[in-house]
């Protein structure tokens, strides 16, 4: 790996989709380089504060990540009525880990990630994310591929958070979106554990994945809930997911714990929780028309290839 530093402004351009691109101008450059699986760019930009790139691919801003790290936590952990063991893949930022710890109950949390050079510079770079939630005495942190974590392992945990980059070809995450992950996952949840997915886009331009995502969780579990958000750094509308194999988990006990809770967060709360499972009617349409299962041999959706990322530049 190697890092650069630069103060000269300077435009950064992601390929944001067929004949899209999104240019941010940068006062500093902070970080770039390649770690095993991934090129790393973090930049300071006029707009959203640091930003984090992965592949040039915007993941998370420094000015709004709370709002996409508080809908993906929060709603698993409220949904159990204690949760004690949480297991995160992904997330290397710190901010997932960040927000399950200020969950009282929370005893245990096991963090598996692939790229242990991108968690170092994260925890270096961007420590507004963590807040120094990786020296927590909580934490147990696995650097390994986190799908052969679920099915080597033999913990079972009260709720997962599933915290993952865009499953571009090639990439770390790329076998992370399939049936098969998805069953591995189920049959380490404890009874009544309930897990949330990062959800990917739900824009009328680029929501196949999302509804395939979708159709492939409701095969493995029986209750699924997709639930929309919108991130101004995101340049779109994007939804996170919630399964649960508990038939009998009751939105108005999930209510009930939120309007009690006295967690200290930003965007997520009671007048939140109450409308986030509502869907525009195209996207519950696209569920009835994108129905091709995600596996390991048929990932059915538009991949983006690295090669076509590599033109992007500073």
């Amino acid at each position: 790996m190697r890092k650069k530093a630069g103060r000269t402004p300077f435009w950064f351009r992601e390929p944001f989709s067929e004949g899209l691109e999104v240019a941010y101008l940068c006062d500093q450059l902070i970080y770039s380089g390649r770690t095993h699986y991934q090129q790393v760019d973090i930049v300071d930009t006029r707009v959203h504060g640091r930003m984090l790139f992965l592949d040039r691919i915007g993941q998370s801003c420094e000015k709004d990540e709370f709002i996409y790290h508080e809908m993906l936590v929060h709603p698993a952990l409220f949904s159990h009525p204690r949760p004690q063991s949480v297991l995160v893949i992904g997330g290397a930022t710190g901010a997932s880990l960040r927000e399950i710890l200020r969950h009282p109950s929370v005893e245990r949390v096991v963090m598996a990630d692939i790229d242990g050079e991108l968690t170092d510079i994260c925890k270096h770079y961007l420590p507004r994310w963590h807040r120094g939630s990786f020296q927590d005495s909580r934490l147990e942190l696995v650097i390994e591929d986190g799908r052969k974590y679920v099915e080597n392992c033999l913990e079972s945990f009260d709720c997962m958070v599933i915290d993952l980059s865009d499953p571009i070809e090639g990439g770390p995450a790329m076998h992370l979106f399939t049936i098969e992950f998805y069953e591995a996952l189920r049959n380490r949840l404890n009874s009544g554990g309930v897990i949330t997915f990062q959800g990917e886009a739900i824009s009328p331009q680029d929501l196949e994945l999302h509804a395939r995502m979708t159709n492939t969780l409701k095969r493995v579990f029986p209750v699924v809930c997709p639930y929309p958000y919108t991130l101004y750094s995101y340049h779109r509308p994007d939804a996170h997911i919630l399964a649960t194999e508990n038939t009998d988990w009751s939105f108005s006990l999930f209510l009930t714990r939120v309007d009690k809770a006295a967690l200290p967060t930003r965007y997520f709360c009671p007048e939140i929780a109450r409308g986030m499972f509502f869907l525009p009617r195209y996207l519950i349409e696209a569920y009835d028309t994108h129905t091709d299962i995600l596996t390991d041999n048929h990932l059915a959706f538009e991949q983006k290839p690295m090669e076509k990322i590599v033109h992007a530049h500073l």
